[in-house]
Parts: C-alpha cells; structure tokens; sequence
C-alpha cells in the first residue's frame, strides 16, 4: 500500500508540551486563573460539591493513602467501577496522580460484560462502588477462565470499595482505611514525556464487536484540552453548566468532565442514571448552559412537554454527534429552549473529539463541523489504496497529538486500525471541505449493501425519528437469502397513541410507505417496519444495528403486512 497520501490538515496549529501530565494541566487553568474556589462539581450519588482546591487537595491525599497502604508498581492499572459522582472524579486524579492507568468499566453492566472489560485491561486493582461489588468476584473467575484459555495467567486483582462499602464489608474502603489524620499530598509527579505515559485504558464503543482497549496517553488528552480551548474557548466559559448523565466510564463523558471542566472552569452535576423527570428538576436547579445530544433524549425533548414543566431557559446549545434532524423534528426542538443545536464529531481513539462546531459558525447542518487544531487527515477508497477524488467521499484516517497509540494486548487490531504507520482508520465515510469542515455521510463497517449499492442506516432513522407514530426507531440489514443481498429494514417503537393491533398495523404501514416515499429506490425499507418494545443499545445509549436483527424474535411472519407487528 502506497503512503504517499494526499492529506488535509486543520487550517490552526498550536503548540502542545509533550511533558504536561494530567496531574500538572489539574494545577493549572485557562486564563485569566481560575479562584480555588471555583465550584467544578457536584452530584447526585453522595450530594457533595467540588471545588478546584478541594479536588487538588482530596486527589493528591488519597494519592497519598493509595501509595502508603499498596506500594503499587508504576503504570499499574487500575478499574473503576462506579457511577458518576465527585468521588469519581477525585479517584481518577488520584490514580493518575500516583502514576497508574485508569480502566473505567460501566457500572450498570452484567457481570459478564465487566469480566470481559477485565480481559481487555487485566487490572492489577479494582475501585467499585460497594453495592455493586457482588459483581466483581463472579466477573474475575470469568475473565481469568477466559485469559487462561488464551494462555494469559491474570493474578486476581486487589479490590477496593468507595462511597459505599460492600455489604460484606471485607474490602478495604476509600477514603476511610487509607487517610486516618493524615493530611499529606503525594507529590506531583514529572514525566519528560507524556507521549509514552498510559493515563487510561478505554472500553471502545463496541458497535462492531466486543470493546476493544483504547490506551490513552496524559499527552492525548492533554491535547484534546488544549486543542478544544484553542478551537473555540468562547463557548466553554467559566460560567458554563452540565448536567451530566453519561457515564464517566464512556470517552463522550471523560475529557469534559474530568480534565476540560477542572481546566476551563465548567460546572459538571453528575447524575449517575438517566430518567427524564429527575434530570429535568435538575435541570431547573442547575440551570445548565450546555446539554449532552444523546438521541433518545434530544426525541424526549422535543417531543413531550418537559421544557414547559421545568426551567429551561439558561440553555446554550445541544451537543448533537449525530445525523442532521428533519425540519419539523428541528423546528419542534428549537422552540422548546434557546438554545442552539450543536454538532460534534468524536471517538474513543481520540481521547474524545475530532471535530467541533464553533459558537459563531453558520454551517449546513449536514456536516459535523471543523476539525480541532493539529488533527491531519486522509480520506481513502478502494480498502484504504487510493485518495478519494477531490471533493469526494472516502474512508477517514486521522493522525493527530490525541489519537491512540493502539489498543492494549491485541496486536491484530492494531494491524486492522493503523494501515499505515500513525495512521487511525476510523472507519467512517466522510467528506472535507477546502476549509477543514467535515461531514460523515456513513460507516463502512455499518453500512447496508442491497444489490451492490450502500445504504446508510443513520439517513433512514432521520426519517423515522421524524414521523409522527414513532417514539424512536432503528435500521439494520437483513441477509435475503430469496434475492442474496441485504435488505434495509425499520425497528420502532410506537407512541402510545396507537392502542388496538388494527391502528398499530396502519400505523407501521403509513411509516413504510411516508419513508419509501423519500428516498432512492435501493434505500426503501425492503425488510419491512416492525414493531418492538425496545432497541438494543449499548451503555450510552448508541443503538447496536448489528443486533437489530435479533428483534424480530416472536414476531410474526405471515406475509408483508403482518409480519411488521408483534403479537
């Protein structure tokens, strides 16, 4: 494969310290400084508030406390498995502070989903939130059955609880059995080079099989924090707001309110599981400038009466990474608070963002906006052979000062994802204008094939999310053995408007043919629209299309018409 590559840079350059750890960017702010007393966090676990001094002081003590009771190696590493909450801000700190490496495991999943997270980060110690620390045994015997079938010997790791104890209270606890008196700070460590300093080990998304461990160095993302303040600081201003329910655990919910919010002075409220009406009186007290575009929730927003029952009206902006809406989806939305829809491009292999809409810009609303400061790319067709043709779409590769050096333990993903040596392929199709803006108009790995052309899954569910019967809806393929190709096919979720099985029929059928009537031919939704209560997700609530497919279990398959509704 030929590296002579026609490239596209970021039209802003900035300069980036390659031996700034995160520890150090904690002690320093954007200027003018930011008081010691600037409030960085509360939540809704434990109801305690941050302050910048206190974050300092708490994470440089329990640094402190860790050091002394475990004597761990350097770079060990460390899961934590807790909900978001200001003690899981203070632990990470802490451990990065200690030199190890922070593996952030969701803790809302099944015990074989974490054992699996174990597989990927092997941690040599486990910080998880006591009343799901039952989880925790049963998912070690399972990761080390399977890393023993790989030839791997995996010591069990020592566990630790926080917050809560366990309810056999075995563990030792943070911050009770470490601190005692003791008011000691670890002292800040200083790396010559954090381009080589492991600072977390991040579960990919994992929406074309199982997570993958992202190593992420201090330099990556102490570059994202300097990249987004020089991108646009005008939109991150000190008196900035989130009320944040992604977890902490995901990349899209990790550099804001762990590293960019203690930084820039932005207030993140964490609230460790999302519902609608608890994050809406949150909302009222908060009073957030800047909310997190997850779909499901952008839907509940502009389509119920919510921001008329609560207190809206500090909104800035919705941080959107997602396809462009309908207009009478977007025109519903932006008549419910002032704010401003927002898009956002981003991966874990990032260490959060590639891409930012800046405050001022006037963009179509097809494109994710331009690329941060220092992030190169090339756009490759033809499995990664040939530049895509000047102006034209191919598949993204990135390199950059916060890209990934490569994924922890599994050398064959590495050869898949770096092509070419310092090379990421994200995998996405994309397009870039002259001036740097990009826009994503599908995934490769994603992408549906029927007779030969592609489909992309994300215009399709535009279209449904629009439509007036569907609370939301998904698209995935399915293999047509009849005609040996794949067929497009809808998953929704009906309002519940739609009561009888006559209605629900009529209504699936009115959605088909609203849908059909908006696209190309070979984009018709020729697998049909069907019925189900819920789509799979994965923790942040992205839609898993691949397992799409699974949902037609009891559900029926007379003919054309009835197979769409479940009985």
């Amino acid at each position: 494969m030929s590296t002579a590559m026609k490239t596209y840079k970021s039209p802003k350059q900035i300069r980036i310290p390659t031996d700034l750890s995160l520890t150090q960017l904690l002690h320093t702010s954007t200027q003018p400084a930011l008081p010691p007393s600037h409030l960085i966090a509360t939540d809704s676990l434990t109801h305690r508030s941050l302050t910048l001094h206190e974050l300092r002081t708490n994470a440089g003590r329990i640094a402190n406390g860790l050091h002394k009771k475990f004597h761990p190696k350097d770079q060990s590493h460390w899961a934590i498995i807790l909900p978001n909450s200001c003690d899981y801000i203070e632990i990470v700190h802490s451990i990065l502070w200690l030199g190890g490496v922070v593996c952030p495991i969701n803790h809302a999943i099944v015990a074989a989903e974490i054992a699996h997270g174990f597989t990927v980060t092997r941690p040599d110690y486990i910080v998880v939130y006591g009343p799901v620390a039952s989880k925790i045994q049963e998912a070690v015997r399972i990761a080390q059955v399977d890393l023993q079938s790989q030839g791997v010997s995996w010591p069990a790791p020592t566990v630790i609880t926080i917050v809560a104890r366990a309810d056999s209270g075995s563990y030792p606890h943070i911050p009770d059995d470490l601190l005692g008196t003791s008011q000691e700070v670890l002292p800040v460590p200083q790396y010559d080079d954090t381009r080589t300093r492991l600072a977390t080990i991040h579960l990919s998304s994992g929406t074309t099989g199982k997570p993958k461990g992202v190593e992420l160095t201090h330099y990556n993302f102490v570059s994202n924090v300097k990249q987004l303040e020089a991108h646009d600081a005008a939109q991150f201003h000190r008196g900035s707001r989130i009320v944040a329910f992604t977890p902490f655990a995901h990349i899209g919910n990790t550099t804001f309110p762990l590293f960019f919010g203690p930084y820039m002075g932005i207030w993140h409220h964490a609230m460790p599981q999302f519902a609608l009406e608890p994050f809406a009186a949150l909302v009222d007290s908060v009073k957030p400038t800047i909310f997190q575009g997850v779909p499901t929730v952008v839907l509940s927003f502009a389509n119920t009466d919510i921001t008329s029952r609560y207190d809206f009206s500090h909104a800035e902006k919705i941080d959107c990474g997602g396809p462009p809406f309908k207009k009478d989806m977007f025109d519903r939305l932006m008549s419910k608070a002032p704010w401003r829809v927002n898009q956002v491009y981003g991966m874990t292999e990032g260490a959060g963002y590639i891409a930012y809409q800046r405050k001022a810009d006037v963009q179509p609303d097809n494109v994710v906006g331009p690329l941060l400061p220092n992030i190169e790319i090339a756009l490759r067709v033809n499995d990664g052979k040939d530049d895509a043709p000047e102006g034209g779409s191919g598949e993204m590769w990135l390199r950059g000062p916060n890209i990934t050096r490569g994924y922890a333990f599994n050398s064959q993903a590495n050869l898949d994802a770096f092509p070419v040596e310092g090379w990421y392929n994200t995998g996405d199709v994309c397009t870039i204008s002259p001036d740097g803006v990009i826009a994503v108009v599908g995934r490769t790995k994603e992408l549906i094939k029927y007779k030969g052309f592609q489909v992309s899954p994300a215009e399709l569910e535009t279209y449904l999310n629009s439509h007036p019967h569907v609370v939301e809806g998904g698209v995935g393929p399915v293999f047509d053995e009849a005609q040996l190709t794949e067929l497009p096919t809808a998953y929704v979720i009906l309002k519940e408007h739609l009561v009888s099985e006559q209605d629900r029929k009529a209504a699936l059928c009115a959605i088909q043919a609203e849908v059909d009537g908006k696209v190309s031919g070979y984009k018709k939704i020729r697998g049909g629209v069907w019925e189900v209560k819920s789509l799979p997700k994965n923790p942040t609530g992205k839609i898993l299309r691949k397992q799409l497919k699974d949902q037609r279990s009891g559900l029926t398959s007379l003919d054309r018409t009835d197979r769409r509704v479940k009985l």
